[in-house]
């Protein structure tokens, strides 16, 4: 593909005559026989197969299966956790999209009823389905689960203890599911690498 010019296109401008190029992605054919966008974007020719079409600018990014999500726990219901998508493999996102996860990973709870996941942590989760245009994750595997989160009681920095979470301020323990590679600093990586 051959990109075309830099500058803005706006919805309803001419692109080519139907002579010239065929429409493609974000265009539409007029009954004058005249291509025109249907987004806001830059031409993109495709001189190979006659073909023109718009690249949308600022396109959401879009979340596939087999992604990991980075995002917070921003919902809890009984068996369920709503996550606010903050990075997609890495990249940030600004979409704005939310996906769930099942908190039942052999259990969901610890012994004593109490949940592993919590409003606010940071979790990581692959994307396993998009079905019903919603965004599925999974948080079994051992990659996956809480990547950060703070004291429940006293909103201090924690650690990871084996499969709890220890406040460095008031030294509240926790169950949560943190992930092999817990902690501020991970977060702090991903946030840099992310931009």
């Amino acid at each position: 593909m051959d990109k075309g010019e830099n500058q803005p296109i706006l919805p309803g401008e001419q692109l080519a005559s139907i002579e010239e190029f065929e429409g493609g992605k974000n265009t539409y054919l007029t009954s004058d026989g005249t291509v025109r966008a249907a987004a806001v974007g830059t031409k993109v020719y495709d001189l190979k197969r006659r073909v023109i079409k718009i690249e949308p600018k600022n396109s959401p990014m879009l979340p596939k299966v087999g992604d990991i999500i980075v995002g917070f726990v921003e919902m809890q219901f009984a068996s369920m956790i709503s996550v606010k998508i903050l990075y997609i493999d890495g990249k940030k996102s600004r979409s704005g999209f939310s996906a769930i996860a099942s908190i039942r990973l052999g259990g969901g709870r610890d012994r004593r009823d109490r949940p592993v996941f919590r409003h606010g942590d940071i979790i990581r989760g692959r994307v396993t389905s998009l079905l019903n245009s919603t965004v599925h994750l999974t948080l079994a595997e051992r990659e996956f689960g809480v990547l950060y989160a703070t004291c429940f009681m006293c909103g201090g920095n924690t650690v990871r203890v084996n499969d709890t979470l220890k406040c460095v301020e008031c030294g509240a323990y926790e169950p949560r599911k943190p992930t092999h590679d817990y902690g501020l600093e991970t977060f702090r990586q991903i946030h840099r690498s992310g931009k």
